[in-house]
């Protein structure tokens, strides 16, 4: 079974991911979960280079002979798109497959709240989009940035490492550089867009301290900054964004996030009930003028209190919106628990709501 037949394997199985290892039959992953593929066989070494040498061309094979790992995009015609990683490991090679959809989806698809979105019309300052790999990040980027494309006149600018979704032109124009082919970096690609006039910049990961000092650059420059950011929740956001700051810049840093951040989004990707498919579940945090002092202080446990109770003012924790899907019959009670982040303040939910059916 080489990859070509893979992807389409994973295709009819409505799979997310192919992972290929050494001594190991390929593996999809289907709403969530890892499942072998029973009729494949045990994958050789020289099978996977084989793929290897398949799916690169002679740039991606030398940077992945040269630093040990390589990300890239490709599309089939017929078939659809696709990420890929491929990283040595123990002398040999191991790969990850990502399948996207060519159709970027809708915010009413998604289920975010609107407030997200209109946040993106503001024009200037930071949005950051958080969540673990495979969580949905670079798909709700993706949407905000056509909303905007489809409705507003704007020079979009995005740096991806790899592009995963392609954009068409709009009411805006919208440019995409691919990190490997188009910069040698996304700090590179970020710098060197500045040139280029942007109303609007999309970065797919922020996580390097360099690029962040840039989006918050950028973001108090004037412009609107789309960031991703692997991260679990919104709290951890910021305490990642503050400890990456060297000593001497950390209060300069703490005043540039209060004073630029329009909101957090972090999500969670969780199976349905049924195990049919997966629901997105969010945190949403606001910046109000509590939530900017508490940046200011780094009062992280304030933080994450002001979260929980600012629900009037469109706020909602993770493990709230995950409450109400269990309500609501989307997930189930061991989804819940296995992913909220604090069970004790679930499990005060659930008797909250208990003896309310008793008054």
């Amino acid at each position: 079974m080489n990859h070509l037949d893979l992807i389409k394997t994973a295709i009819e199985l409505n799979a997310s991911d192919i992972h290929v290892a050494p001594n190991a039959k390929p593996m999809l992953r289907i709403n969530g979960t890892l499942h072998s593929i029973a009729e494949a066989e045990i994958l050789s070494h020289e099978l996977i280079y084989k793929s290897v040498e398949e799916l690169c061309d002679e740039i991606q094979l030398a940077r992945l002979n040269a630093i040990g790992e390589v990300n890239f995009s490709f599309s089939i015609t017929d078939l659809g798109r696709f990420r890929v990683n491929i990283v040595k490991q123990r002398g040999t090679y191991s790969i990850s497959t990502r399948i996207l959809k060519l159709t970027i989806p809708s915010k009413e698809s998604l289920g975010l709240p609107d407030i997200l979105f209109e946040l993106t019309k503001h024009g200037r300052g930071l949005l950051l989009v958080s969540g673990a790999s495979g969580s949905g990040r670079s798909t709700t980027m993706a949407a905000m940035v056509q909303a905007l494309n489809e409705n507003h006149k704007l020079n979009i600018i995005t740096v991806e490492s790899p592009i995963e979704y392609l954009f068409k032109h709009g009411e805006s124009l919208v440019l995409q550089r691919d990190v490997g082919t188009d910069c040698d970096s996304i700090y590179e690609g970020v710098r060197s867009i500045m040139r280029h006039d942007p109303d609007v910049v999309m970065i797919s990961d922020i996580s390097e301290e360099p690029v962040i000092e840039l989006a918050l650059q950028i973001a108090e420059s004037g412009k609107l900054v789309i960031a991703g950011l692997p991260s679990i929740n919104a709290v951890t956001s910021i305490e990642t964004l503050i400890a990456s700051a060297k000593s001497e810049r950390s209060e300069s840093r703490k005043l540039k996030l209060s004073s630029n951040l329009l909101a957090i989004v972090a999500q969670q990707l969780i199976p349905s009930k049924h195990n049919e498919q997966r629901i997105l579940c969010y945190e949403l945090l606001l910046p109000n003028a509590a939530i900017r002092s508490h940046i200011m202080s780094s009062s992280f446990m304030e933080l994450r209190n002001t979260l929980i109770i600012g629900k009037k003012q469109g706020m909602v924790s993770m493990d709230t919106n995950l409450y109400e899907r269990f309500l609501s019959g989307d997930i189930s009670k061991e989804a819940l628990y296995k992913y909220c982040q604090d069970i004790e303040f679930v499990k005060r939910l659930e008797k909250s709501a208990s003896k309310a059916e008793q008054i």
